[in-house]
């Protein structure tokens, strides 16, 4: 049940800052001479393609959450999986 909840929240504060780099209006100076901001940007994009791979093997094959008898978690990873 732990793992559900970490896995529920990892993919809810993963859509939560995406949804935060693509409504700010960072200009195209400051991903050039911020870098700070370049390297949050890099650590989302590979965290970004992580969780769509879990979201992918979760709706793909049979693993640790297919073998629990509940079709809400594979329903869930595909609406994640649209909508990163």
């Amino acid at each position: 049940m732990l793992i559900i909840f970490i896995y529920y929240f990892l993919s809810i504060a993963t859509l939560c800052a995406c949804y935060y780099f693509r409504r700010s209006r960072f200009t195209e100076k400051d991903y050039k001479y911020n870098k700070p901001l370049k390297w949050t940007r890099r650590i989302l994009i590979i965290w970004t393609y992580l969780f769509a791979g879990i979201h992918g093997s979760i709706c793909a094959k049979k693993n640790f959450f297919r073998d629990v008898d509940n079709d809400f978690i594979i329903a869930s990873a595909i609406f994640f999986l649209y909508s990163l």
